[in-house]
């Protein structure tokens, strides 16, 4: 007998509940900062090996999910109760080496009725180089990292020592490692309990008709909002930066159909480059993650929704066909082929190029570009800590942010990040960071003028200060979008890209232009990281001119830059935020002969950047000079800016 709809809703909404109690579990007894910054994410499959439910996940995660819990159907068809799996294999369903994939089948009354999913990004997964990224890897042999091909950890609720005991002499400051994986065991096992007093609640025949209808539900709902937009075929294309060993870097494209008449949305992403002998080839589930993101961008974006319209799930996934192709650079890996960075770099180029061409096929549709570059804002540091006995110490720190694209609807997230993240994750805390690891955090400020304008402008970029204390410390990052910025949608500016600084304990400024950097900072260096914003939406002269008031408010947007890209005049001092007002007739006739030099005039970001000092940070620690703190006064020092 079909469910009734109060019936799927509560069923739907406890199945949500168990993967909020797994996430909750990992954030609360993890050991590493990593996933304190909640760098994971849990999902639930059914029997089917569907995926059901991926609340509060990484995007870039959980779209694996039915491929992983396939694979270890596969891989073991003897799985029973009482087994916890892991997988880390690029080529088979999983993001890329750095994600470990904890997989309990969940059973009750000896039938498999769900498997609960935990993926877990290690700062460490024994690369060659103490970092979670190895982005110029010319296989997987030169990763270096432990590959795990579906293996049985656990039998019988009992660890295998043998993969334990891998792990220790592999995986740097294996403590750390060893309690995020409790952590993420404990709350694939917590899941497994609260599942099966579901099926105890419930009853069996109810379960097995809520994975079908909730589904079937599910697809229903992603057409019926497909069905809303208008009809339409694109080829969006984008351009990945020069990169080691690419001087011309990747050119990359898209076919991007829109079917409303049959409620389907078809992204062929075929017709793109071999794999490359570098470390950005994107797996089968970065792929298809990506343009499935962007397509639900669109699909979720009402801003008068009170919940989200379209989950993200297999029966969604029915209705977004992703083509790939194997042996691509963006489709599905064949081995050797490294896939060390395959959920940033290329993932997120996908994602930008998808979802702006959604916004050429209609207004309303898509977004702008969001943030490109893993600038050293969310770089792998590593080092020893005297404190604790010379111990090892490594993590992937996420001291701030980047920002997010505009929609048609709202401005970009301010702490979006990147795509794969999306805003679900979050941002280190300064204290925590300092009291386990021996470093300091200086500044943490939003990058004043960094946006990409338009009428729902893009979220502004980063700043963030850090360096070690006593020892050295060395560093790990990878930079893109500096030559090809974010872009804007339909008459939206481009944003700032990302860059890199090292300051000196004598206060001088070194610009670092490397695409991949590897340095060793020394005590009392720091490096200053500046994340790239995103791209805006719709032309800036139409943005309400109080909006943009609020922005130079909250020194995301200078006076100057308000007036010479947005057109709004501002009166008042622009150093006392609470004199400023909008100059409505000032601002009427600034926007009259903007809008009389063209839309391309009234979008030029450049001419207005480089008419006024870059106001992109400033420090002011002025006790701690000598330390290394960065010094507002050094004549290599950029611009000061105001800071929040």
């Amino acid at each position: 007998m079909p469910l009734d709809p109060i019936t799927l809703g509560v069923m739907a909404s406890r199945v949500d509940s168990v993967a909020r109690e797994m996430t909750n579990t990992m954030v609360r007894t993890a050991r590493s900062t990593t996933m304190a910054s909640k760098d994971f994410s849990c999902s639930i499959a059914g029997p089917g090996h569907d995926m059901l439910s991926c609340p509060d996940a990484n995007p870039v995660h959980v779209y694996g999910t039915a491929l992983l819990a396939e694979a270890m159907a596969d891989t073991h068809p003897d799985f029973r109760e009482g087994d916890c799996f892991l997988s880390n294999d690029p080529y088979v369903g999983n993001s890329h080496a750095a994600d470990y994939t904890f997989m309990v089948p969940v059973f009750f009354e000896g039938e498999h009725v769900f498997t609960a999913l935990a993926k877990a990004h290690q700062a460490d997964c024994g690369n060659a180089l103490p970092t979670t990224y190895m982005p110029t890897a010319a296989d997987v042999y030169a990763e270096g990292a432990l590959i795990f091909p579906c293996v049985r950890i656990q039998s019988g609720y009992t660890d295998n020592r043998d993969l334990i005991r891998m792990c220790e002499r592999r995986i740097r400051a294996f403590d750390i490692w060893y309690g995020d994986y409790l952590a993420t065991l404990g709350a694939c096992r917590l899941a497994e309990r609260r599942l099966q007093e579901l099926c105890a609640f419930f009853g069996i025949d109810a379960v097995r008709e809520f994975v079908l209808s909730w589904l079937d539900y599910s697809e229903q709902m992603t057409a019926d909002a497909i069905r809303r937009l208008p009809a339409g075929t694109v080829v969006s294309e984008t351009r990945l930066d020069p990169f080691p060993g690419l001087p011309d870097g990747i050119p990359l494209r898209a076919a991007i159909e829109v079917d409303p008449s049959a409620g389907r949305i078809v992204v062929d992403l075929r017709d793109n480059p071999d794999c490359v002998p570098v470390g950005l080839n994107l797996t089968e589930s970065t792929t298809k993650n990506a343009a499935t993101s962007a397509v639900l961008y669109t699909l979720n974006g009402d801003p008068e929704a009170t919940r989200v319209k379209v989950p993200n799930n297999s029966g969604t996934h029915r209705r977004i066909e992703v083509l790939v192709r194997e042996n691509c650079v963006v489709g599905a890996p064949r081995h050797p082929a490294s896939a060390s960075c395959a959920t940033t770099t290329v993932q997120d180029r996908v994602v930008g190029m998808v979802s702006r061409g959604l916004s050429i096929i209609g207004e309303g549709m898509g977004t702008a570009e969001q943030t490109y570059g893993s600038s050293p804002v969310q770089a792998v540091v590593s080092g020893h800590d005297r404190r604790r006995d010379d111990a090892p110490y490594i993590l992937q720190i996420f001291s701030g942010t980047a920002g997010g694209p505009a929609t048609p609807q709202n401005d970009g997230w301010l702490t979006y990040l990147i795509a794969g993240a999306s805003g679900m994750g979050y941002v280190d805390s300064t204290e925590i960071s300092e009291q386990k690891y021996p470093l300091v955090v200086w500044e943490k400020v939003v990058r004043a003028d960094s946006e990409g304008a338009g009428r729902t402008r893009g979220a502004p970029g980063n700043v963030s200060i850090y360096g070690p204390l006593d020892d050295p410390m060395t560093c790990h990052w990878f930079m893109e979008g500096r030559a090809n910025r974010p872009q804007g949608a339909r008459g939206g500016g481009q944003a700032q890209g990302p860059e890199a600084w090292v300051v000196a304990p004598d206060g001088a400024w070194a610009l670092r232009d490397e695409v991949v950097g590897e340095l060793d900072l020394a005590p009392r260096e720091n490096i200053v990281s500046l994340s790239a914003g995103g791209g805006g939406y719709g032309p800036p002269l139409e943005r309400d001119p109080e909006a943009v008031l609020v922005d130079v408010v909250d020194d995301y947007v200078s006076a100057q830059r308000a007036e010479q890209v947005y057109g709004v005049v501002l009166t008042g001092d622009p150093t006392r935020w609470e004199t400023l007002r909008v100059n409505t007739a000032a601002t009427a006739a600034r926007r009259a002969v903007l809008g009389a030099a063209g839309p391309l005039r009234a979008v030029d970001d450049d001419l207005a950047r480089a008419a006024q000092p870059q106001a992109r940070w400033w420090a002011g620690h002025r006790s701690a000079k000598g330390l290394g703190c960065p010094d507002e006064n050094s004549p290599a020092a950029p611009s000061r800016g105001r800071s929040t």
